[in-house]
């Protein structure tokens, strides 16, 4: 009986070690760099040198996401307007929420082929980003 319940222990440990389910708030980048609605291009521009991204979410005045930008939509900007307007962003973005699975968040990736993915709470406050190479790092660690 006691080989039985040991067994039993390791099968249930064995179930929640699943990759496929981690989810998504025990590792994503919960240190992340926000770009705020009205900021304008060259702010933004700076922001991302500064900080070696390739592109951050865009929140309003109570932090709540309300879309991204990138350096490819800073690039067209910079081109073609002047630097001292506000950014123009991507609306809608897609999104996952820290409770999303490893497994959904890598279908995402496949299917958008994004680099990152903002990481909303309930109240549409961003609390982090999961990137691609996050996602590998996570992988990498638990074949460990």
């Amino acid at each position: 009986m006691v080989e039985k319940d040991a067994l039993d222990k390791l099968q249930a440990e064995a179930q929640r070690a699943k990759v496929s389910e981690i989810q998504v708030k025990t590792f994503m980048n919960r240190n992340l760099i926000k770009i705020r609605e009205g900021t304008k291009i060259y702010s933004a521009v700076q922001t991302l040198a500064t900080h070696k991204i390739s592109g951050a979410p865009v929140v309003n005045a109570n932090d709540q996401l309300i879309g991204i930008i990138s350096e490819y939509d800073l690039l067209l900007q910079t081109a073609l307007k002047d630097v001292l307007q506000p950014i123009e962003y991507t609306k809608n973005p897609v999104t996952v929420t820290p409770e999303t699975a490893i497994k959904d968040v890598i279908i995402i990736f496949y299917k958008t082929k994004v680099r990152w993915l903002p990481v909303v709470g309930a109240t549409h406050q961003v609390e982090g980003i999961v990137t691609r190479l996050d996602i590998l790092n996570k992988l990498l660690s638990k074949g460990k």
